[in-house]
């Protein structure tokens, strides 16, 4: 066999310094890092979460696996992870990698789905013409390239932002109202932002839906932690504008060699009529520019209208399948074309 499948939960912080030996030998990318996994795995993993580890010196990988239905694996993707967590010490350029992991998983496995690929980070190189590799897109997403000055990037923006959040700004002022831009840094820190954070959510419609994240619940403690790891390592930020002492909008990032990753952002539906993202936002990319350490703001989500006021960077993150067999592509894409018709 020339891969090893062991129990995720129990083997993962045994040997998550090889994991990281992986991710570094790569692009070192912070939602790769084993800390991040890590939380991952205990907050929203299970016991049927495997740990993949190739046995070929010659070709280094790990992956997190589950089986969705006989014979049907995919990698481990909680909601919170923005990138599938598999790593090679190569590129592997033709998928024979996948096919090594397909024919060593328990039992015998038909097709293994790897999701959430990042085109400028996987360890995978996208083939078109393999009979056994499927690439499907998954979502458009959004960064931001922070060159040159501030001054350069808003005045590139479309003129409805820039005035529109410099007139918001006059009437707060002219109302008496008291607008201030906080940085939270320290892991002592986490607990109050994390604190405020959840405010935010619970006043808005992910409450209605029960996906807020509260200081009580699952990821409420999964991002309350992930955040002091990461800020006691000067990874970690937490930005929030405040209104008269009072935080009306946060965002929640991860910071690693000149990239920022948004992981989540909220505001007060209460002080819509502010746009507190906005202003949130516009104070953020001119403290980056003004700091000279950020090149990259990445969004990591779907991409929503409002980003597009922000950037015009945009890429296709997509899913990669591998069938075992060639003819199990070609039956999937004949079942695919009968329901269609």
């Amino acid at each position: 066999m020339n891969w090893t499948f062991l129990p995720a939960l129990e083997t993962f912080d045994k040997i998550y310094e090889k994991w990281d030996a992986l991710n570094q030998a790569q692009h070192n990318h912070i939602l790769l890092d084993s800390r991040f996994v890590s939380l991952l795995l205990r907050h929203f993993g299970s016991s049927e979460v495997l740990l993949g580890i190739s046995n070929d010196p010659q070709k280094p990988g790990m992956v997190l696996v589950e089986r969705r239905s006989p014979g049907v694996w995919e990698t481990f993707q909680p909601s919170q992870a923005p990138m599938g967590l598999l790593l090679f010490g190569f590129m592997d350029e033709n998928g024979d990698s996948l096919n090594d992991i397909v024919r060593s998983l328990p039992g015998y496995a038909l097709q293994l789905s790897v999701l959430h690929q990042d085109p400028d980070y996987s360890s995978i190189q996208a083939v078109d013409g393999c009979s056994r590799l499927e690439k499907l897109d998954y979502i458009s997403t959004a960064r931001m390239h922070l060159a040159g000055s501030f001054q350069e990037y808003w005045g590139k923006r479309e003129p409805r932002l820039r005035k529109n959040n410099g007139r918001l700004r006059r009437r707060m002022e002219e109302k008496g109202l008291r607008l201030e831009f906080k940085v939270l840094k320290g892991a002592a820190e986490v607990a109050d932002g994390m604190r405020d954070y959840g405010r935010l959510e619970l006043k808005g419609w992910k409450a209605h839906e029960r996906t807020a994240v509260t200081p009580d619940n699952v990821q409420g403690h999964f991002y309350r932690e992930l955040l002091e790891r990461f800020c006691a390592r000067g990874e970690g930020v937490i930005y929030q504008l405040h209104i008269d002492g009072v935080v009306v909008a946060s965002d929640l990032c991860l910071v690693r060699e000149g990239m920022l990753v948004l992981l989540k952002t909220a505001y007060d539906e209460e002080w819509s009529v502010y746009s507190p993202s906005f202003l949130l936002r516009e104070d953020i990319v001119r403290a980056l520019y003004a700091e000279g350490k950020i090149r990259t703001y990445e969004f990591y989500g779907p991409l929503m209208d409002y980003q597009l006021r922000w950037t015009e960077q945009i890429r296709t993150l997509y899913h990669l399948t591998y069938f075992r067999h060639g003819w199990l592509r070609r039956l999937k894409g004949l079942v695919k074309r009968v329901k269609r018709t």
